[in-house]
């Protein structure tokens, strides 16, 4: 049976020739914590402790899995997202980090008052759900065109005893929400140019839905458009719309809601500098 330092240097070994070294150690971490319950410290305090068969297969099957690009979101079924759990398939896009500030922008601009939130693409739920675990007196909804997703949504919101409730609705085909009515709308729209998919990397390209990241070159806003369309007919007078944005149409984004009333609208850098969000106020 091999140990757990045979096993660390067997996915650095098969691995360093697709990832970076740090990478490797990190997806390493990930799996001796799914299938031994082990931390950073475990592995190394206990590398010469042998690994059953049954958990070696579990390695191996993930190993083969990065081999292949394949996310090790997408491996171990899970993700972790703004403190909580997420359930990750190849149905639903993988939950960044920019989203994470999203929702912290979101609960910075956001008063006692907002009774009821609108995700637009909700895709995993990440969105929706952490919204309403920071704010449990919000009526929180998600809308998905896609049933798996909104399957994955619903499983989500279980998990983490989060009552958001989810249906479907297509952004480009379906024109109304009915008598709904928000105080905030938010959403994480598909935004990748096909000129952008050519710089991507082969685990987002061969795995994750095409759908709900790209949109052709000559209509990038097609989105945008869409959901500053619904928002007239459903986001209150003084509601706050949020978007995350493709840093190229950062201008674009501004115009677009400045020529449709909205006020103090900003756009505002991630952590890495890039004009990656955007709020407007309803006028």
């Amino acid at each position: 049976m091999p140990t757990i330092a045979d096993l660390k240097r067997k996915f650095r070994e098969e691995l360093s020739h697709i990832y970076p070294i740090p990478e490797i150690d990190q997806f390493f971490i990930l799996t001796a914590n799914e299938y031994l319950a082990y931390s950073k410290l475990d592995i190394l305090l206990k590398k010469d402790e042998k690994v059953n068969s049954v958990n070696q297969k579990m390695f191996e099957s993930v190993l083969d899995g990065l081999k292949r690009q394949e996310p090790i979101q997408y491996l171990l079924g899970h993700t972790e997202f703004y403190g909580l759990r997420f359930k990750v398939s190849p149905d639903v896009l993988i939950p960044r980090p920019e989203t994470e500030e999203l929702i912290r922008w979101i609960l910075e601009e956001t008063k006692s008052k907002v009774q009821s939130i609108l995700d637009l693409g909700t895709g995993s739920g990440c969105i929706a759900i952490s919204l309403k675990k920071a704010l449990p007196h919000v009526q929180v909804y998600g809308i998905d065109k896609s049933v798996r997703a909104l399957n994955s949504a619903r499983q989500n919101a279980e998990l983490n005893e989060a009552g958001v409730e989810f249906f479907a609705f297509d952004l480009l085909e379906q024109e109304s929400l009915g008598f709904m009515n928000f105080d905030l709308m938010v959403s994480n729209p598909p935004y990748v140019t096909e000129t952008d998919k050519l710089r991507m990397d082969n685990n987002v390209l061969n795995f994750e839905p095409h759908a709900a990241l790209f949109v052709y070159d000559d209509d990038p806003l097609i989105f945008y458009r869409r959901i500053v369309d619904l928002a007239d007919g459903h986001l209150k007078r003084g509601g706050k719309l949020f978007f995350e944005i493709n840093e190229r149409f950062h201008a674009e984004i501004r115009s677009l809601l400045n020529d449709r009333g909205y006020t103090s609208v900003e756009i505002k850098k991630d952590l890495n500098g890039r004009y990656r969000m955007a709020k407007g106020i309803k006028h």
